[in-house]
C-alpha cells in the first residue's frame, strides 16, 4: 500500500470521517466475537496460570520495581504467568456497568480484542484464556528450520504474540476498528512492559517484517478470523514453562458448540472495512528493523513523602478505570478535586516515557498537549508537554467547559459527560503528512501504537491517584485542533480524560 493509500485510508476515519458521514453509531445489540478464544484453543490440555498474583503485587508499594520476589523464590514457571495474570488479568465486575468485566487495560466497551500467544523454547504453543486462568495448549509446534522457527526463544526464555481482533469491536465502527486494534494493541504492549518491570523481568521487541510474518501465520493458524499484524516479543529469563497436562473441568467442546461465532469470524473477515484495514497495516509486515533495545514500561519515579502512604501495586492496578455512571446512564460522571504537585509529576513521567524504537522515533513526532485545572497549583488553561515538562501555552478557566461542549455525546438525562469536572485532558496530535514522508506506509499504524502507547501510561499514573482515565477519539478533530491552539497541520489523535469519579458502588473482585 502506498503512502497516499494510508493517507487517504487515515483520513477516512479522521477528520473526514464526519464529511463523509462515516461516523460510527453503535447498536451494542449487535453481537461481536469477544471473549470467544481462537478455534483451536478450546481443547482439555494446557498450563494453568498460578494463584496469588495479587497478593504478590501487594508486597510493594507504588512506584516501587521491581515488586515481587526474585525468579530463585517463585516456583518454577511460575514467573510468566504472573507477568501475564499482572499485565492482561481480570480485575473486577461492576454491579452497575453494562461494560464488563474490567482488566487492569483500556477497551472500547469492554470487548479487549487483543489476544496473546505464548511460543514456548520446546516449540509448544498456547494461548492465554483469562477465563479459564491457564496457557490452553494450540495444536501447533514450531519446528526449528520451519517456517516459524523465528519464533522459537532460547531456553528459559518465551516468545509473546499480542494481536487484536478486528471482529471483537462492533461491526458499525466499520473502518475505525483499525485505528482502534492498533491503539488497544499499544495499551497491551505498554501494560506487558509495566508487568515486567513488576516481575524484573527484561521483555526486547522483534520488528523485523520476517518475524512479524512468522508471527501471522501462527495466529491465522488458530482458526478463522481478521487480525492485526502480531506485535512480536521475547520475555527473558521467565524459566522454563511447567508441562501442560489435562485442564480442570474441561470438556472437549462439540462441532457445532461455536458454530454461530465462527460463522460470524467467517463473513466478518470478508468485510470491505476489514480487507481495507489489512492492506492499511500491511506495511507493518515489512520492516526491516532489528530486535528494538529493552525499554522500562515504569518509569523512574522518585519516593515522596508526601504525608500519605502510596497504594499498593495490586490496588493501584485495581483501581484502572474509564469512568463510571450509575444503571441506564452512559458517560462518565465527575466531581472536582484538588491534587496536588506528585499526582501531576507522576501524570507527565509516565506519558512523557519512551516507547521502544521505533515506536519512539514516532512519538517525538508527536505533539502532545493538556488542559489542566486544579492540580499543582497551576491556572487551568492549556499547555504543552515537551520532554516531560510542561511549557504554559494559555491560561483559560473555560477551556474544560469548552471542550465538554465540543466532545461528541453531549450532556443530557441519559449521558453524562463530565469534562467540566475533569482533571486533565491530554490530547496527542500529529501531522500525519510529515509521519508518512519520514516513516513510510507504516507511520500512520505506528503513530496509533504510540498513542496507545503513552495513553497506558496516563491511565496507570490516573489510577495511583485514584482518578479515571478515558481513552478517546469522541470528538471533532478540527473543533479541538481550535481549542488546543494547534497548527493547521496538527491534527487530534487521540486523547484521554483524567478526573475523580462522582459515582461508587461495591465490587465484585476477580483478582487471583
Amino acid at each position: 500500500m502506498t503512502i497516499t493509500d494510508v493517507r487517504l485510508f487515515a483520513y477516512r476515519q479522521g477528520q473526514w470521517r464526519g464529511r463523509l458521514n462515516e461516523q460510527p453509531h453503535v447498536d451494542d445489540s449487535v453481537p461481536t466475537t469477544a471473549t470467544l478464544p481462537p478455534a483451536a484453543a478450546r481443547g482439555v490440555d494446557g498450563r494453568p496460570l498460578p494463584l496469588g498474583t495479587a497478593a504478590l503485587l501487594s508486597a510493594a508499594r507504588y512506584p516501587q520495581t521491581p515488586a515481587c520476589p526474585a525468579a530463585e523464590q517463585l516456583p518454577p514457571g511460575d514467573r510468566l504467568g504472573h507477568l501475564l495474570v499482572a499485565a492482561l488479568g481480570l480485575q473486577r465486575r461492576e454491579p452497575s456497568n453494562r461494560f464488563n468485566d474490567h482488566r487492569s487495560i483500556a477497551s472500547v466497551r469492554s470487548k479487549f480484542p487483543v489476544h496473546a500467544f505464548v511460543v514456548a523454547p520446546d516449540g509448544s504453543t498456547a494461548y492465554l484464556d483469562l477465563y479459564r486462568h491457564a496457557l490452553v495448549g494450540l495444536p501447533l509446534t514450531v519446528a526449528a528450520g520451519g517456517e516459524l522457527a523465528a519464533l522459537l526463544p532460547a531456553p528459559g526464555d518465551a516468545t509473546v504474540l499480542l494481536a487484536a481482533r478486528y471482529t471483537d469491536l462492533p461491526t458499525p465502527y466499520g473502518r475505525l476498528r483499525c485505528a482502534l486494534g492498533l491503539l488497544e494493541l499499544g495499551v497491551n504492549l505498554r501494560s506487558l512492559h509495566v508487568a515486567a518491570d513488576l516481575l524484573d523481568v527484561t521483555v526486547r521487541q522483534r520488528w523485523h517484517g520476517d518475524d512479524v510474518a512468522a508471527a501471522g501465520l501462527l495466529v491465522a493458524g488458530s482458526g478463522p478470523g481478521a487480525w492485526t499484524p502480531p506485535l512480536v516479543l521475547t520475555l527473558e529469563g521467565v524459566g522454563p514453562l511447567p508441562e501442560a497436562r489435562p485442564l480442570p473441568h474441561s470438556a472437549e467442546p462439540g462441532p457445532s458448540a461455536y458454530a454461530e461465532e465462527d460463522a460470524r469470524l467467517r463473513q466478518e473477515s470478508e468485510n470491505v472495512s476489514i480487507l481495507d484495514s489489512a492492506e492499511a497495516t500491511g506495511p507493518l509486515t515489512e520492516l526491516t528493523l532489528a530486535a528494538a533495545e529493552p525499554a522500562r514500561g515504569v518509569p523512574g519515579l522518585p519516593v515522596r513523602d508526601t504525608g500519605t502512604a502510596r497504594l499498593p501495586w495490586a490496588q493501584a492496578l485495581w483501581n484502572r478505570t474509564a469512568g463510571r455512571t450509575p444503571v441506564g446512564v452512559s458517560g462518565f460522571s465527575t466531581r472536582p478535586v484538588t491534587l496536588g504537585d506528585d499526582a501531576l509529576a507522576d501524570l507527565l513521567a509516565w506519558s512523557s516515557l519512551p516507547a521502544p524504537e521505533p515506536l519512539a522515533a514516532v512519538g517525538r513526532a508527536v505533539r502532545t498537549t493538556v488542559a489542566l485545572q486544579r492540580i499543582a497549583g497551576l491556572p487551568t488553561g492549556r499547555y504543552d508537554v515537551v520532554d516531560g515538562r510542561l511549557e504554559a501555552e494559555q491560561a483559560d478557566p473555560g477551556l474544560m467547559q469548552a471542550l465538554e461542549d465540543s466532545f461528541s455525546y453531549p450532556l443530557s438525562p441519559v449521558v453524562d459527560c463530565g469534562l467540566r469536572h475533569a482533571t486533565a485532558m491530554w490530547v496527542f496530535s500529529a501531522d500525519l503528512d510529515a509521519i508518512l514522508d519520514a516513516f513510510g506506509p507504516a507511520g500512520w499504524s505506528l503513530l496509533q501504537l504510540w498513542c496507545g502507547w503513552a495513553t497506558h501510561g496516563v491511565a496507570t499514573a490516573a489510577a495511583a491517584h485514584g482518578l479515571f482515565a478515558r481513552p478517546a477519539r469522541s470528538f471533532e478533530e478540527y473543533r479541538m485542533q481550535y481549542l488546543m491552539g494547534l497548527p493547521k497541520e496538527v491534527v487530534p489523535v487521540f486523547s484521554v480524560t483524567c478526573g475523580r469519579s462522582r459515582f461508587a458502588e461495591p465490587m465484585l473482585d476477580l483478582r487471583t
